[in-house]
């Protein structure tokens, strides 16, 4: 993403820190792609098992740019990063392929490394993922739930909590290739569909992608539209992921992440969550 880019972002509402990637092997660009090849299996741990970030608890002090917040209204006063909680009690999270796994004992070991954890850590007891390789908001791969599908299913069970929705380089990749249905439609039909919830929504990034649709141009501005929908959707708060990601975190496709990445990208999200969601109650004109 450029600098211009990150500053027309920031300005125009809610960019809080750090990106997310998505996706397939195989894409499909029409909105009914349920005849679209299967899409290769989830995230890959293939790639250099990297040095870890700096603890949590001192993330503030070695990178001072991630959790800003740019709040609708006057941004709030936060402890430092790693004491941050968040007065969300449940998290519905709603991912693509780089969601797949990330709770998975056999992926990772250590218990402290899964999303679940990572979102008690920073208070919210229970966590519900809802994950499948090869998701969009729109499109259906092999008939399979889409993400618009999953927020429906989902706030059916769960009808409290907050919503991370991590989804969108799908998104971006098939509005690049020719869909019909823009970035905004897609992005507000799933604020629709959380009715009023508090949502937290990473940017999404790729590292110079191998499969055609996934370049960075087409994630800026997938981007640019969840900038756009936070000055709509007063319970959004877009959290610039794709602005930390670092090119040592993905696979060799460019678009899904890595063990030590994906590690990472569970504790940002957590964090993130506390940021956007502080625990003393929800930013105003937020549904609880």
């Amino acid at each position: 993403m450029t600098i211009d880019l990150k500053r027309r972002l920031a300005r125009r509402a809610a960019l809080a820190v750090a990106g997310t990637a998505v996706a397939a092997t195989a894409l499909t660009c029409a909105p009914a792609p349920a005849q679209a090849d299967p899409m290769t299996e989830l995230m890959g741990v293939a790639g250099q098992i990297l040095q870890e970030l700096p603890g949590t608890s001192n993330l503030s002090t070695d990178l001072p740019s991630l959790f800003t917040l740019l709040l609708p209204d006057a941004a709030p006063q936060l402890p430092p990063s790693g004491d941050r909680r968040t007065s969300c009690r449940q998290v519905i999270h709603i991912g693509d392929s780089t969601s797949v796994g990330i709770d998975d004992p056999a992926k990772f070991p250590d218990a402290a490394d899964r999303l679940s954890a990572q979102y008690e850590r920073v208070g919210a007891a229970r966590t519900v993922l809802n994950a499948s390789g090869g998701r969009s908001i729109v499109e259906r791969v092999n008939g399979e739930p889409n993400a618009l599908d999953a927020v429906t299913t989902e706030r059916t069970r769960n009808p409290q909590g907050c919503w991370v929705i991590a989804m969108g380089v799908n998104d971006a990749a098939n509005v690049g290739v020719g869909s019909t249905v823009s970035a905004d439609e897609r992005i507000d039909a799933i604020m629709a569909a959380v009715d009023g919830r508090p949502v937290l929504w990473p940017t999404v990034a790729t590292r110079n992608p191998s499969v055609r649709g996934y370049d960075a141009a087409n994630m800026d501005r997938f981007n640019a539209a969840l900038a756009r929908a936070a000055t709509r959707h007063r319970n959004l708060r877009v959290y610039d992921f794709a602005a930390e990601a670092q090119p040592s975190w993905f696979t060799d496709d460019g678009i899904h992440f890595n063990q030590s990445g994906t590690t990472q990208r569970n504790r940002l999200f957590a964090t993130a969550l506390a940021t956007a969601f502080p625990a003393g109650g929800a930013p105003r004109g937020v549904a609880r």
